[in-house]
């Protein structure tokens, strides 16, 4: 398998981090915790990163993926949600290999939660904020992913999907 560089992208709570680390640790390659690396970047704890406005934060995770495609492939990263939501975010998935870990939208009602990085917006009216972001964003997931896989519920199989892929590809 050549080194790439891996983005896992999905909504809050598909399982980026869960699935990030296990590809990444049979591949014996790096693994970017995407909220992590956004405290360091910014020197912000993650309880700080959660109380900017969406806007703030959105800039935040855009600033973040560009800097994270510049680094020396391989490795695997999980990106926030929000960064299908502008076009030059786009382009950069577009650049790398981006797997889309679609979840159905009853799924993501269950998962998301309301606390953490980037739930900022999910206080009020949860249900209606991601009904409303999956609605919006499922089609710009599969727009820029190279593969699109529909979670299960063990994420081994999952992760054994995603390198099966990258195996098939050839990536």
């Amino acid at each position: 398998m050549k080194p790439a560089k891996i983005v896992l992208i999905g909504p809050m709570g598909a399982g980026k981090t869960t699935l990030g680390k296990l590809v990444s640790a049979q591949l014996g390659w790096s693994y970017f915790d995407n909220d992590e690396e956004l405290s360091a970047a910014n020197q912000m704890s993650a309880e700080q990163l959660s109380k900017l406005s969406v806007t703030d934060l959105h800039r935040l995770e855009q600033e973040y993926l560009a800097s994270l495609l510049e680094r020396s492939a391989p490795f695997i990263s999980g990106a926030a949600a929000s960064v299908v939501d502008y076009e030059g975010s786009r382009k950069l998935l577009r650049s790398a290999v981006a797997i889309y870990l679609r979840l159905p939208l009853e799924k993501l009602l269950e998962r998301a939660g309301g606390a953490g990085i980037g739930r900022q917006a999910l206080q009020e009216n949860p249900q209606l904020v991601i009904t409303e972001r999956f609605i919006r964003r499922d089609p710009l997931y599969k727009d820029v992913a190279k593969f699109t896989l529909e979670l299960g519920t063990d994420p081994n199989r999952d992760a054994h999907a995603i390198l099966s892929f990258l195996e098939w590809f050839n990536v």
